[in-house]
């Protein structure tokens, strides 16, 4: 199939663990640079004097946390099969970092289209087992209302940064974990360590929780799309 330029979109799907979520969002730039430049695919750079492959990247992971969903769109000359891509990213990647999937974007994607993203879905692990009570300072902390009673869609403010409560399926506690979605409209930024840092204090935890973002999503009023899924 033949494209306007011949060029052909492939979304990469990376993770990021161990090490890795310590590197600044300029130094991921480089590393995706580097291993894209050690395969043998054939690239799209940019023109000038100092060409570079032509990517685009989602929204910078906060340092810190760990992450299943770093997005890199990359543009190859040729249409080859995703399983091929993914085989020659197998040894090129430092430790932590990881290509979990590839895909084809067809129809062409708009110029940029992280554009659509204003939130994200994140999970924080705790090192303990959450007993009753902290479960419940934990809801109570964001709600005033019944979480699993038709609660209505809430919007509270902690430490200044946004969490968005749309229902019981994507605010979710149990003893080991808390899923919450956070808006990442600019203005109003948020930092789930820091998050994590302010719940460790309020429940008075001996050990702070990790986190790690899991998907992107697109907020609504009254709903919250999850974008770029691969799994579906």
């Amino acid at each position: 199939m033949t494209m306007h330029n011949d060029k052909f979109p492939y979304m990469l799907q990376f993770a990021r663990d161990g090490f890795s979520c310590y590197i600044s969002h300029l130094d991921w730039i480089r590393n995706i640079q580097v291993a894209l430049d050690i395969t043998r695919l054939s690239i799209v750079y940019t023109e000038g004097y100092s060409p570079k492959a032509k990517m685009k990247f989602s929204p910078p992971l906060p340092v810190g946390l760990h992450s299943d969903t770093e997005l890199v769109l990359i543009y190859l000359r040729d249409n080859l099969p995703e399983e091929i891509i993914q085989n020659e990213f197998e040894h090129t990647l430092p430790n932590g970092i990881s290509l979990l999937n590839v895909r084809y974007l067809y129809p062409q994607p708009p110029k940029n289209p992280f554009q659509s993203i204003n939130g994200a879905l994140y999970e924080m692990y705790f090192p303990m087992e959450l007993n009753i009570t902290e479960k419940r300072a934990i809801l109570d902390s964001f709600n005033g209302q019944n979480l699993y009673n038709d609660a209505p869609e809430i919007i509270k403010e902690q430490h200044g940064w946004v969490i968005k409560i749309l229902n019981p399926d994507e605010f979710i506690v149990t003893e080991k974990h808390l899923n919450y979605i956070a808006s990442l409209e600019s203005g109003r930024t948020f930092h789930p360590v820091k998050f994590a840092l302010a719940l460790k204090e309020h429940l008075n935890l001996t050990h702070l929780p990790h986190g790690r973002r899991l998907s992107f999503v697109n907020i609504q009023p009254d709903s919250a799309r999850k974008l770029f899924q691969f799994n579906d």
